[in-house]
């Protein structure tokens, strides 16, 4: 199953597995192709220990000369990329941690990506869209009314954490510069990429990729049970003795709970629901009567969202009638019953169900080849140069022409 790119209000420019805190930008449209790291990672990246000064930061770059490269006569300094990472709080311990050798190509890569940023930034200029404000704050209020209601509380509450409201956070990135300058980049992608390509991508068009990528929408054969869990921790090899002889009781205490559960199933099949929600240690018992999402013969959730133990996946697996329960059923969480709701077989997704999502997986697919396209042409005919990392020197390289007509 495929799965449209999400458009989160922030992004990062530098790669998130560099070990680096992205530089937060306007999302969507408005940040070059290739970025996409999430808002939970810069916070995670930005909690890992003493913060770098800017002393660390640039012994750490010493490798890098002063312009890294210039764009129709705008440079790119080393300076700039030094201040950036101060400015998102670089720690010690990751500049320590990493080698000279990944930290000249993270750099390289985001220096390419700084030259993706300028030009797109020079087109917006060229085509009216000034750096403002009141554009950051436009854009950002558009995104969120386009994120789907969970993202944006996920959102809230990861902002609540760094002392911010959603309104708060919008008018303290708006005064940036970076940040207007993207809202520029993200106002001339909507008029000149996004809104053609929305125009250009109908429903028929979702359909047909929907006809010729049948796989991509495959359902293998799947179960969907409710359970009853009395919980009980396993014994292991390297318990003391005190905690096997703790645990085995608790086992003990377990078994005859879930026999006397099943034995009044036995009596009074119906019980299921409501011993579920009184008796069953799974919060799905008061949540949803014990019912679990539906899972293939392997475990895995049809919503990606897990997996099962093997052991409970092969009992519920035996059941053939909806109705039908098992007797308990040992697995490493505990003891459960589990109940069999209903049985399907393999197939496909219904087109209904998945022509937005194709439909916005196709647009972003379509806007992204575009800029890529644009981004080629405009460094080929461009006076773009970029100067190499190396260890006794600069050596100016010219290459990015050649680069582009490969």
């Amino acid at each position: 199953m495929i799965a449209a790119a999400a458009t989160l209000p922030l992004a990062a420019q530098i790669p998130d597995d560099v070990g680096f805190v992205p530089t937060l930008t306007l999302s969507g449209a408005g940040a070059p192709a290739g970025s996409n790291a999430s808002v939970e990672a810069a916070l995670r990246q930005a909690l890992l220990g003493q913060v770098a000064t800017e002393e660390e930061v640039e012994k750490a770059l010493s490798f890098m000369p002063d312009v890294v490269a210039d764009v129709n006569g705008t440079k790119i300094t080393k300076k700039q990329i030094i201040d950036m990472l101060i400015s998102r709080k670089i720690s010690q311990q990751v500049l320590a941690l990493t080698s000279e050798s990944y930290l000249r190509t993270a750099m390289q890569q985001y220096v390419e990506q700084k030259i993706d940023t300028e030009i797109l930034r020079q087109k917006a200029k060229e085509a009216g869209f000034v750096p403002s404000e009141e554009l950051v704050k436009t854009h950002f209020d558009e995104a969120m009314t386009k994120l789907p209601a969970e993202q944006v509380e996920e959102l809230k509450l990861q902002l609540k954490e760094r002392g911010f409201s959603l309104e708060s956070y919008r008018d303290e990135i708006a005064k940036e510069d970076d940040i207007q300058a993207n809202a520029s980049i993200a106002a001339y992608e909507d008029k000149n990429f996004i809104s053609k390509a929305e125009k250009a991508i109908t429903a028929d068009e979702a359909e047909k990729f929907y006809r010729e990528n049948q796989q991509k929408f495959a359902i293998p054969e799947n179960i969907t049970v409710a359970h009853i869990l009395i919980q009980c921790e396993p014994v292991s090899a390297s318990d003391s003795k005190e905690e096997k002889e703790i645990k085995t009781k608790a086992d003990k205490l377990a078994k005859e709970q879930i026999d006397d559960i099943y034995a009044e199933l036995v009596k009074n099949p119906d019980r299921f629901e409501k011993l579920a929600q009184e008796k069953s240690n799974c919060p799905s018992g008061k949540r949803d009567n014990g019912k679990l999402p539906a899972f293939d013969k392997n475990g895995e959730t049809i919503d990606g969202a897990g997996q099962l133990d093997p052991d409970f996946t092969a009992a519920a697996f035996k059941l053939e009638k909806t109705g039908e329960f098992t007797k308990p059923v040992h697995t490493q969480f505990g003891y459960h019953i589990i109940k069999l709701l209903k049985k399907d077989p393999k197939g496909y997704i219904e087109f209904e169900k998945v022509k937005d999502e194709i439909r916005d997986f196709l647009i972003d697919k379509s806007v992204s080849e575009q800029i890529q396209a644009m981004l080629k042409a405009e460094r080929a005919k461009g006076d773009i140069k970029v100067y190499e990392f190396t260890p006794a020197k600069t050596a100016t390289k010219s290459a990015t022409k050649e680069a582009a007509k490969d």
